[in-house]
């Protein structure tokens, strides 16, 4: 099984990325087609100018990478990162929460951003590699119930997503939301065994675009 263009998003993986890194970043993802290209809020404006006229959606990381943040603060970088011209947000879980038995409280802090959303697309990142396949899949099952349009397996700072994580959350929610294998994929062919394992797309890091064809 390949991946193409439509199955594959680009994920931050630069640490502290000059303005011309993020220009180059931002042209390769073009150049290969992605489906949705995830950034740092400060980051949503340039990505919004240099991406202008590509169809995929500029997704705000909200809470990342580890969600370790009041609900007033997460509502806030939010509403900042929709004003700069995100066309979603991808909010990270707190996963202390999930691992404290409190995940009712965690999935309770999505309601704002679900309100604040307004028809766009709200994505949950939860954790699967920090929280271990059977918690993280319950993470992602509390976030379907929270409003969740699409889940998401890490942060970029989780750790490396696996076929066994992507599993555990299909078997958990069914097909009924679409699922996004994220973290620690550094190239494109890494993708087809997280298909296969029922991802409906996977992000690969930027630096996994760079000098590639378009798929």
């Amino acid at each position: 099984m390949g991946s193409g263009s439509d199955q594959l998003e680009g994920w931050p993986d630069l640490v502290a990325p000059t303005r011309g890194e993020l220009g180059a970043a931002f042209r390769a993802l073009r150049q290969a087609g992605v489906a949705a290209v995830a950034v740092d809020p400060a980051e949503v404006a340039l990505a919004r100018q240099l991406l202008d006229g590509f169809p995929a959606p500029v997704v705000a990381l909200i809470s990342a990478p580890l969600g370790a943040m009041t609900s007033g603060s997460r509502m806030a970088q939010a509403e900042l990162a929709l004003a700069d011209g995100a066309d979603e947000l991808a909010v990270a879980v707190d996963p202390s929460l999930v691992r404290s038995g409190k995940l009712g409280r965690a999935v309770a802090e999505l309601s704002p951003l679900r309100r604040l959303a307004e028809g766009r697309t709200l994505r949950v990142i939860c954790h699967l590699a920090l929280l271990g396949p059977d918690l993280g899949a319950e993470a992602a099952a509390g976030a379907v119930d929270g409003g969740a349009d699409l889940v998401m397996t890490n942060s970029h700072f989780d750790g490396e997503v696996t076929g066994e994580q992507v599993a555990a959350v299909r078997r958990r929610v069914g097909q009924r939301i679409p699922l996004v294998a994220s973290g620690g994929v550094a190239a494109t062919s890494q993708a087809a065994p997280l298909l296969l394992a029922g991802a409906t797309r996977v992000a690969v890091g930027w630096s996994g675009f760079y000098g590639e064809p378009s798929p």
